[in-house]
């Protein structure tokens, strides 16, 4: 993966109601933003609550590195709107924890492909990458 540099996806995180998707549509031109699931992050420009997806690949024992591989040949293109959801307490539940894990695992590997990576605040997106 990632041969020849070929960074492509934008990867846009921050928290619950941050301004991400306003961010998304004034920064880049999208206007249609729909929810991320194995159809769309493979084929719509702009998936939204990718976190979401991930809990449900972990529910059916999914491959979601095979996901972010599959999203890197066939819709490099795709932007990626994501909840931070590592940075609070550490949750009691095994479950959450493991989501909240692949998550954040999942993101370093978007991360490490994108051409871009912002974490919104308050409305205003900070470039990470």
């Amino acid at each position: 993966m990632c041969s020849g540099g070929r960074f492509i996806m934008r990867l846009v995180v921050g928290g619950r109601y941050s301004g991400k998707s306003e961010f998304v549509k004034s920064e880049y031109g999208i206007s249609e933003i729909v929810q991320a699931n194995y159809d769309t992050v493979l084929s719509e420009s702009c998936v939204r609550d990718f976190h979401l997806f991930i809990k449900e690949m972990i529910k059916n024992n999914d491959d979601i590195n095979k996901i972010i591989d599959d999203m890197y040949i066939l819709n490099p293109d795709v932007t990626v709107i994501s909840d931070e959801i590592g940075l609070g307490v550490i949750p009691m539940d095994k479950f959450e924890r493991l989501w909240r894990d692949e998550v954040g695992r999942a993101y370093s590997r978007i991360g490490e492909i994108s051409k871009s990576v912002v974490r919104v605040v308050c409305g205003i997106g900070c470039r990470i990458k």
